[in-house]
């Protein structure tokens, strides 16, 4: 029994040994090792720029795709980081693909301008000054726009007029980021005061189908107000744009959206609402002016929107 006794304990000493546990880790190094030079094979920053670039245009919007390069990819690992930010020879080629295709900024046009050494910027750099550019440009023409859709004098907003606004501040514009205010382009020409609905209609067009405004994209003004302009076209009774936002471009219907409109009978008042949908919305709107004794003619468009948004099948 003694001896059976012993060579347990040295087999159990034999199983604890430092030198067994040596081994081990360096089996596991080793295992990783393979894992990790099998994984960066098929790593995306390995792959030709061009590849990499079309990857990144079907999970970001255009302008976004620098964002998502430095942030989400290549803080995946060290490989990643020195293939997208550091290396700047290898990765030269994916840079100025972006800041061609997003920003519109050729390299030749870049080169064009005579420059020291010293002031002479990598390709990251240019894509960063690029976007900053780029943002407030947007703000600026953002400023400008609502200066025309709130404006009391009839014609200061019209297709033309926008087109030329984004213009010059563009072609290349954020136009479905929420700027500073909290508000996006779509929206706020929805809102546009003394305008007639087709000159609406027809700068929303504008907007979605060359500018690639994005419909369901909400505002957020404050937490009390955050709205979609399928909200707002459908609180305002503006039908054709319910429509066209509905039939065209398959607006989401079920998005909630929370604010405040006033009433077209009685303009000193207004009406709250949190956190409910286009239809929603457009039903209180109508009880609330039959309450300050709206009339039937008033009411058709308000009745033609509620009936588009209570459809279930979508053309």
């Amino acid at each position: 029994m003694a001896d059976a006794s012993d060579d347990a304990a040295t087999y159990s000493q034999k199983r604890r040994s430092p030198r067994c546990l040596f081994r081990s880790s360096r089996q596991i190094e080793s295992t990783t090792n393979f894992a990790a030079a099998n994984s960066s094979t098929c790593a995306v920053w390995g792959l030709p720029e061009e590849i990499v670039f079309h990857i990144v245009t079907f999970v970001a919007a255009p302008t976004t795709r620098a964002t998502v390069l430095c942030h989400q990819i290549a803080p995946l690992c060290r490989a990643s980081y020195r293939a997208l930010l550091n290396n700047q020879q290898s990765s030269a080629s994916l840079w100025d693909k972006v800041l061609r295709e997003d920003y519109g900024v050729s390299q030749s046009m870049a080169d064009s301008r005579r420059s020291c050494k010293r002031l002479r910027r990598c390709p990251v750099e240019r894509v960063r000054d690029a976007h900053v550019l780029i943002q407030d440009n947007t703000e600026i023409a953002y400023f400008y726009l609502s200066e025309m859709v709130q404006s009391r004098c009839k014609g200061d907003l019209t297709r033309s007029k926008m087109c030329r606004l984004l213009d010059e501040y563009g072609p290349h514009l954020r136009t479905n980021t929420v700027v500073s205010s909290g508000g996006t382009y779509l929206v706020e020409v929805c809102r546009a005061r003394n305008v007639k609905e087709s000159t609406i209609l027809a700068c929303v067009k504008e907007l979605v189908e060359s500018r690639g405004a994005q419909v369901d994209v909400l505002t957020r003004e404050s937490p009390q107000s955050s709205q979609t302009a399928l909200c707002v076209a459908a609180a305002r009774g503006m039908s054709t744009i319910v429509q066209y936002l509905l039939q065209v471009h398959s607006a989401s219907r079920d998005e909630r959206s929370s604010g405040r409109f006033r009433l077209h009978t009685a303009p000193k008042k207004t009406i709250s609402f949190r956190f409910q949908t286009a239809l929603e919305i457009a039903e209180m709107m109508k009880d609330a002016e039959s309450k300050e004794g709206a009339t039937a003619q008033s009411l058709v468009s308000l009745n033609h929107c509620i009936r588009l948004l209570r459809e279930d099948n979508r053309i």
